[in-house]
């Protein structure tokens, strides 16, 4: 679906700019954009994008837990 979105310069400008630095077309950002904010709506704001909360495990990457023994313990001084 195609339709036509007016912007204030500044708006254009930051949009360009960011879409360049990103390597992303105008166009793609938008639709990005908005699908992220439809998503946080429907989802009632979760603060996680749809990538986020639709990945899968994976078996290339260790379980968070599985590094808990290398942590280090906090220090006994109150201001360490």
């Amino acid at each position: 679906m195609n339709f036509n979105l007016y912007l204030d310069d500044q708006t254009a400008k930051d949009l360009d700019q960011t879409a360049e630095e990103m390597g992303e077309s105008r166009s793609g950002l938008i639709r990005k954009a908005v699908r992220e904010w439809l998503d946080k709506k429907a989802l009632g704001n979760p603060g996680w994008p749809r990538s986020v909360l639709e990945w899968n495990e994976s078996a290339e990457i260790a379980p968070f837990e599985s590094h808990r023994d290398e942590l280090v313990a906090p220090s006994e001084e109150l201001l360490a």
